[in-house]
Formats: structure tokens, sequence, C-alpha cells
């Protein structure tokens, strides 16, 4: 046989060209990967900052309706309806996924799960302009009901981005986070530059959440246009081999398939011990990363909807509280990126523990000071207390977001990435529903004071 060319076992044939074509089509790969990752990259990014853009530009009103309403915990219950609700999503997209994947293909679900989201979300910011007309008891609700709804949407776009990027690869998943918290940055300038703040009048508020609008549609609008000009082919084809999809269109087809979806391991002469150690190893890294996601984001959030209260009642410096809070977490997605990380994935841990343990005396600082009934802090001294707590739990969070999906098999990444994006929303309920608690008992508290004065 010529040089370049190899013979078919058995046949004595040359098949001529064999070892080239296949490095031509490995080179074929690795072009396209390279390709695929630069895309994803900008769109990992820009679904972020879109989705951030939705819940930021709700939240960043906390001072703006406590002004309008006169009521210093109603941003809790604006927390509530926005941080609590994507649960619901998530039981119901952890039930139904695998059989809509099953019926619709992946390449129509994640039109819908993150395009057709994405605007969605756009257009219930622009709902809040007609909520905003008239402050009052309907639109009260109306406000609650639009942050329940933009919390579905946005939830929805960060557990299907978790997936889609995270498959690509898991370093697109803090590019997403990146981009979300990036979106903070964006608010506080858009409020500065519309003048929105509380006490404003209807045009500013018009102008800051018309601006939302435009930035919140763009990223759906680019993933249509990817995918209808086959940009995003080879994403497809990724999911569906490392995530082969069930057959059958039932959801009674889903019921049992146990092991049938597992792809095939094969046998090797290695040491069981060796392989259950490693597989132990990895389970341990996710659940400590998981239960260490739960806690930051806890921390973070239960101080978070208690703006106007570590304000005492000044209703422009609880929404510098939030809008900083914004700020803070993209400075600490920036740092993540910044700050070398140790390649060993237990020592990485390790270091991650020992940060959320650190934020610890200064949750609690916050939240005595909170708790008192006169300032303990000056607006100074709060402000350099509040900014590095949010930024640590930002950098935190990203790390145990990628060492979840690093300790696992490209085939668990998907799944693995769902469930950290749970752990993001656990997170969001346990501080809520501290906050809440707080509220609750300061609203009955002062309804028995004032019984008791008539």
């Amino acid at each position: 046989p010529s040089p370049g060319s190899m013979q078919v076992e058995g046949s004595g044939q040359p098949v001529v060209g064999g070892p080239i074509l296949a490095c031509q089509d490995e080179d074929d790969d690795l072009q396209t990967d390279i390709v695929l990752q630069k895309r994803c990259r900008r769109l990992a990014a820009a679904f972020g900052f879109g989705q951030g853009c939705c819940v930021n530009i709700y939240l960043s009103a906390a001072g703006y309706f406590g002004n309008e309403l006169h009521d210093e915990f109603f941003f809790v219950w604006m927390c509530a309806c926005v941080y609590v609700t994507p649960l619901v999503v998530f039981a119901f997209a952890s039930r139904f996924d695998p059989y809509f994947d099953s019926l619709f293909g992946l390449r129509a679900v994640f039109q819908v799960r993150l395009a057709v989201s994405m605007i969605l979300g756009s257009i219930l910011v622009g709902c809040l302009i007609v909520a905003t007309m008239d402050v009052g008891t309907t639109h009260y609700l109306g406000v609650l009901f639009l942050g329940g709804a933009i919390g579905a949407t946005a939830g929805s776009v960060a557990s299907s981005s978790a997936q889609f990027f995270g498959v690509i690869s898991p370093d697109l998943v803090p590019l997403f986070f990146l981009g979300q918290t990036a979106s903070g940055a964006y608010v506080n300038v858009a409020a500065k530059l519309a003048g929105f703040q509380p006490g404003c009048d209807h045009l500013s508020v018009t102008v800051f959440y018309s601006s939302g609008v435009v930035v919140a549609v763009m990223p759906g609008l680019a993933f249509l246009l990817n995918h209808w000009r086959g940009g995003l082919e080879p994403a497809y084809r990724r999911h569906l081999r490392l995530t082969p999809v069930p057959s059958g269109n039932s959801l009674s087809g889903l019921v049992g398939q146990g092991m049938s979806n597992s792809p095939t391991r094969p046998l090797t002469l290695e040491d069981p011990g060796q392989r259950c150690t490693a597989v132990n190893r990895k389970v341990y890294i996710k659940r400590l990363a998981f239960l260490c996601q739960v806690f930051i984001v806890g921390l973070n959030i239960s101080l978070t909807p208690l703006a106007n209260v570590l304000a005492h009642g000044r209703y422009t410096l609880g929404q510098d509280v939030v809008l900083l809070k914004l700020l803070g977490d993209f400075i600490g997605r920036l740092l993540f990126f910044v700050i070398p990380s140790p390649r060993r994935l237990e020592r990485h841990l390790g270091l991650v523990l020992l940060l959320a343990f650190l934020r610890t005396p200064i949750w609690v600082a916050l939240v005595v000071h909170a708790l008192s009934e006169e300032p303990l802090f000056g607006d100074t001294a709060l402000m350099l207390m509040w900014v590095p707590f949010v930024v640590s739990g930002a950098c935190g969070g990203s790390w145990c977001q990628v060492l979840a999906i690093a300790a696992v098999s490209p085939e668990e990444k998907r799944h693995v990435a769902s469930q950290m994006n749970l752990a993001v929303y656990l997170g969001f309920l346990s501080g809520v529903a501290f906050a809440a608690i707080y509220a609750l008992d300061s609203t009955r508290s002062h309804t028995e004071l004032l019984v008791l004065s008539w």
C-alpha cells in the first residue's frame, strides 16, 4: 500500500487516504468546536444580561414603591414574588421536560425555553410602565403579580441556560452569571440617567422601564437568528450525543426507564475500589458545592429584601442599598475570572467553604443593625460592610457552579447544571423566608401597638 493509505483488515485491499481523512475530520470537529465556543460565549453572556435585566429592573424599584406606598416591607413581598415563583417552574420542568423533549425535540424546546421566555420577560417589564401609572391598592397587587410572572420567566431562562450552555462547556455557566450581574451595573447607570428614584415623575419611570424592554428582548432575537441560520446545529448535536432524549412521546413512556437511558460503560480491568473512590469523590464535591451555594445565596438574599429596613425607613438610601447590591454582584463575578483558583477540586472547594463561613460575622452585624431601633452604623460604614459582603458572595457562588459541573462526567453535566440552578433558588427561598418572617413579626407588633394606643 502507498503512503497515506491503510488496508482493510482481512481483505488486503488498500483504503487510500484513511489516516489523512481521519485527521481532516478531527480538524473539522476542532474548528467547529472553536466557532461554537465563541458563539455560545456571546449568547451565554447575552442571556445572562437579558435575564438579569428583567429581574434587576424590577428589584431596583425598592425605594420607589416603598415611598409611593409608605410601606418599608413592600419590597419583601416583591422579592418573594420574583424569587419564589421560579421554584414552581423548576418542579414543573423536572416532571415534564423529558416528555416535551421527546415530543418536540431539543431544537424546538430550547427555542421556547430560552428565546420565547426571554422575549416574554421583556414584555412583562414593559407592563410595569402601566402598573406604575397610578400606584394604589389595585396596582399594589398588579406589581406583585408582574413580579411573579417575571420571576417565572427569568427562572425558566436561568435553568434552560444552565442546561444548554453547561453541556457545551462548564465555563459558559459563569459567563451567564457574569452577564446576569453586569445587568446590575447597567441598571445603576440607567436609573441615574433616567432620574429614576423615590418620588420621581412618571416620565422617568417610563424611560427607565422602556430601556429595560429593549435590552431584554435582544438575546431572544439573537438566539432565534442563530437558530434559523444553522449556527446552533453543533450545539444541538452535542446535546443529543451527551444527553440522549428518551424515545416515545407519551408520559407513560418515561416511567420505568431506569438504566435504559444510561450510557453503556465498557468493561475494564480497573480496580473496582478505585472506581468507587473516584465516584464517591465526585458525589462529595457536588453535594458540598450544592449546599455551599444555598448557604451563600441565602445569606445575601436574607438582607436584600430588608433594604429599606437596613436604611431605617430612608427610601432613597434603601434604593441605594439595592443598586449597590446589584453592582457588587457584578464585581464579584468579575473577580471570579481574575482570581486564580486551585486546580485540585478538593482544595478549591475548601477555600470556597472557608469564604462562606468568613462572611457570617458580617451578616450577623448587618442583621443586628437592621433589627435595632436606632442605626448602629453610619451610612458610609454600612456600605463598607455591605459591598464586600455582596462581592464575596457573588464570587463564591460562581466557584460553586464550576466546581459542581467540573466534578461530573460529560453525560451528567446538564443534570448537575439544573441542580446548581435549583440551589441558587433554594438560597433565594431561604433568604426571602427569613425576611418575610421578620416583616410579618414587625407588622404584627406594629398592629398590636396601634390597638393598644387606640
